[in-house]
């Protein structure tokens, strides 16, 4: 090999390492700017819920990453009698566009923010609404539920579906989203439960499991949580 040959060959050599190193800054400055990029927005919230009269305020929390704001809000209120605070999960009845997995990635972002501005020490309850807008969530309750109790579209009483939902991956996932503030699952309580289609969970919820695996019938419900210091 002469050396003009040599020459050429250390030169794409070098030119192979600059490339590699340029896209591994690149893909690390595309990182840390999502990082620095990702702010909690919030806002006032006066009649979006109801129960004004008995609150002292309500804040609304979302993500903005860059110039895009999530379409998802978040809110927290605080009761004028005994200064207690709640959380609201705000989920409308309209075609979703945020998987539960999502939504649950952006309040882990919101919560940091929120015990900034609220008592967690006097936190004491969830709000989800229905359970099927939480999609994929009702998929995993519905199928945990079948395991324990078989395929018989009777459902259990009230209070044993609330101890059931205690132990289920709803309260496993609020256990780890509140596990940095000292804050875990206490009761779960319910209302107007049923069993819904899964031609309406998938229109109320954008899930990401395989549509073929979700049960004909979903178990739903209204559904809140009390919380309580660890």
């Amino acid at each position: 090999m002469d050396i003009r040959t040599t020459f050429g060959l250390l030169i794409i050599l070098l030119l192979g390492c600059n490339d590699n190193r340029q896209n591994s800054f690149a893909k690390s400055t595309s990182l840390d700017k999502l990082s620095i990029d990702t702010i909690v927005g919030s806002k006032t919230i006066t009649n979006e819920i109801p129960g004004s009269a008995y609150r002292k305020r309500a804040i609304g929390y979302f993500v903005i990453i860059g110039k895009d704001t999530s379409d998802y809000t978040c809110i927290f209120t605080e009761s004028k009698d005994n200064n207690n605070v709640g959380i609201d999960l705000n989920i409308k009845y309209l075609k979703a566009s945020m998987t539960y997995r999502q939504r649950l990635k952006e309040l882990k972002i919101i919560m940091p923010k929120a015990a900034t501005d609220f008592n967690f020490d006097s936190l004491t309850g969830i709000s989800f609404g229905r359970l099927i807008l939480s999609g994929d969530l009702a998929i995993d309750v519905t199928k945990q539920y079948r395991q324990k109790y078989g395929a018989s579209n009777k459902l259990q009483n009230y209070l044993t579906v609330q101890e059931f939902l205690k132990q289920s991956k709803l309260c496993a996932d609020i256990d780890n989203l509140f596990k940095p503030y000292s804050i875990s699952s206490d009761k779960v309580s319910i209302e107007k439960l049923f069993l819904t289609s899964r031609t309406e969970l998938c229109w109320a919820s954008k899930i990401e499991a395989d549509t073929s695996n979700v049960p004909d019938k979903i178990l739903d419900c209204m559904l809140g949580v009390k919380l309580k210091k660890r």
